[in-house]
């Protein structure tokens, strides 16, 4: 809808993960190269964490790009999921076409499998989300896949990505020989303000606009609605820009966000990042300006429909942050 008013080629500030817009900040970039490093040149599971919407399925979707790197996603949904259903999750996502009834049979396929397909492959990663869902069952599982030798070398690495939990989770007696062949581990944390402005003019470049949109004190609003979590900086910024197109605005400043925020209550609202130590994030502790500036006003005479577009823009975006 603003694309073209912004001088954009494409929607800058999606939620889906996309490699292709990904912004390495100074302890992002040291995180890609420690897993990159630890994925090619270590033996061993590798665990990346971090909140909900800090960009977590990017990085690693960039890192899948990786050459001589094969990755295959498997996200954990059901808790209960014994050793065999996992195997035959395994299964599906590798194209093997059948189902196995007994562990050992599927090992026998799946060796198969990775000398065949995946011959031409330094590693290939069996990459885990949600992994702070997993079972003890499921974790020795994952100890079998890791260990499996082929042709004298290891070519499968188990990469967990979950949420903050797992940490405490896999320092359980039961889950000690899982944390023992962590070869690697990072944790995302939330931007800055100051990266947060990076961030939004880096994903606006790779959109296609080389001049400044939103000012300074756009971005403190933007930092302070989203806390510096990626993916909530995309659903605040977007929404301000939809919100500046509909009032006929060629910039976004401060006032322009703290006006669409008001907007953003479904968003806001939602528990995105889980309550933890962290800085958590809802409509409560959102910094708000006491007497909210009149609204921007404009000759334009549709107002009114563009806040039904938008609410119902948000209401999607807010279901979508919800089932990730």
């Amino acid at each position: 809808m603003y694309i073209e008013h912004y001088r954009l080629n494409k929607e800058p500030f999606s939620i889906s993960p996309d490699p292709e817009f990904l912004w390495l900040s100074e302890k992002y970039a040291a995180a890609f190269e420690t897993l990159k490093k630890g994925i090619l040149n270590r033996d061993g599971c590798v665990l990346l964490t971090g909140d909900i919407g800090t960009g977590k399925t990017t990085l690693i979707k960039r890192l899948a790009q990786s050459g001589g790197v094969a990755a295959v996603f498997v996200a954990i949904n059901d808790t209960g999921l014994t050793r065999l259903d996992f195997c035959n999750s395994l299964a599906v996502e590798f194209g093997l076409k059948r189902r196995f009834e007994r562990r050992e049979d599927f090992y026998t396929s799946f060796k198969n499998g990775l000398l065949g397909k995946f011959s031409a492959y330094h590693k290939v990663l069996v990459v885990i989300d949600e992994a702070q869902r997993l079972n003890p069952e499921i974790f020795k599982e994952t100890l079998e896949l890791s260990n499996m030798q082929l042709a004298g070398r290891k070519p499968l690495k188990v990469f967990f990505v979950g949420q903050l939990g797992i940490n405490a989770l896999l320092k359980q007696e039961e889950h000690r020989g899982v944390l023992k062949n962590i070869a690697v581990r990072c944790d995302l944390n939330p931007l800055t303000q100051k990266e947060t402005g990076q961030y939004v003019d880096h994903r606006l470049k790779v959109a296609g606009r080389d001049a400044p949109l939103f000012t300074e004190d756009a971005v403190k609003e933007v930092h302070a609605l989203s806390k510096g979590y990626p993916r909530l900086i995309n659903i605040v910024c977007d929404h301000a820009l939809l919100y500046g197109y509909g009032s006929g605005l060629n910039e976004i400043d401060g006032r322009v966000v703290r006006e669409c925020s008001r907007d953003l209550t479904v968003a806001l609202d939602l528990d995105v990042v889980p309550q933890t130590d962290a800085l958590v994030f809802s409509g409560k502790e959102t910094t708000r300006a006491p007497n909210p500036p009149a609204p921007v006003r404009s000759g334009r005479n549709w107002r009114p429909l563009l806040y039904i577009a938008a609410a119902a823009a948000v209401a999607g975006l807010a279901f979508f942050a919800m089932t990730r």
